[in-house]
């Protein structure tokens, strides 16, 4: 799944800045986690995203290039296994670069319902096996939100195949509300779980807290912490991030 922690900045975005043909926004940050994930060492990762988002009418593409420093990993960034090597230590660099496209079918106007469709693929393009699994990963989902009032429920359903036989193909889903305080100033709590990728695993299940803030028409502000739930998420983490748009 991957750093669905940003996905309620997303979906609030879009229900909240009209579409801007030919609209660019360039968000970058800070985002921290530590877990056991079922052994008896504790891994650290920290993790710097150089994400860009293109809208051009109904249509979003997005690029995610992350850079990793992973600590005793047992997992890859985003729960998912690593393979093959020595993962003791402290590894830095490159990790997957993931792209989408998504497709805006409903566009939450007067009140109505957003719906969007997104199609994702994830590149192994990491500088070791510690930062990446190594293989080419594939995603479809579907993202919703609807406004009731000065609360925002939002949500995504997707499956994803992981480009390995020996893993299964997971379903993995994120369900949140955000209230807006103020007409900058929003909070919100988001709920993400995915299924597990072998019979002897754990799902992915964990909750995040986030304000968002914007700063002004252009830069938006977002700080947020997880807890984890399972021994395939991490026990807790947190980040900010600041996007602008061009």
């Amino acid at each position: 799944m991957g750093h669905t922690r940003t996905l309620a900045a997303g979906i609030l975005a879009a229900m909240t800045l009209p579409a801007v043909a030919g609209e660019l926004t360039m968000t970058t940050g800070l985002d921290y986690s530590s877990g056991k994930y079922g052994t008896n060492t504790t891994s650290e990762t920290w993790y710097v995203p150089i994400a860009a988002k293109y809208e051009t009418g109904p249509v979003t593409l997005k690029m995610t290039v992350p850079y990793l420093s992973i600590t005793d990993a047992v997992v890859g960034p985003d729960g998912d296994p690593l393979e093959g090597g020595d993962c003791s230590g402290t590894e830095t660099g490159l990790g997957d670069i993931t792209a989408s496209a998504g497709y805006t079918i409903l566009d939450g106007s007067k009140g109505g319902l957003l719906l969007d469709a997104v199609g994702k693929v994830k590149m192994p393009t990491a500088e070791s096996s510690c930062l990446g699994n190594n293989k080419t990963d594939y995603a479809l989902q579907v993202d919703v939100a609807k406004n009731f009032g000065s609360v925002t429920g939002f949500g995504t359903l997707g499956w994803k195949n992981m480009g390995d036989s020996d893993l299964d193909d997971p379903v993995y889903a994120t369900v949140g509300l955000a209230l807006k305080l103020a007409p900058a100033t929003t909070v919100g709590a988001a709920y993400d779980w995915r299924e597990k990728l072998t019979s002897q695993g754990d799902p992915i299940s964990e909750m995040s807290l986030f304000v968002s803030q914007k700063l002004s028409d252009a830069w938006k502000l977002q700080v947020y912490g997880v807890k984890g739930f399972t021994d395939n998420s991490p026990e807790w983490g947190g980040g900010v991030m600041v996007s602008h748009t061009y």
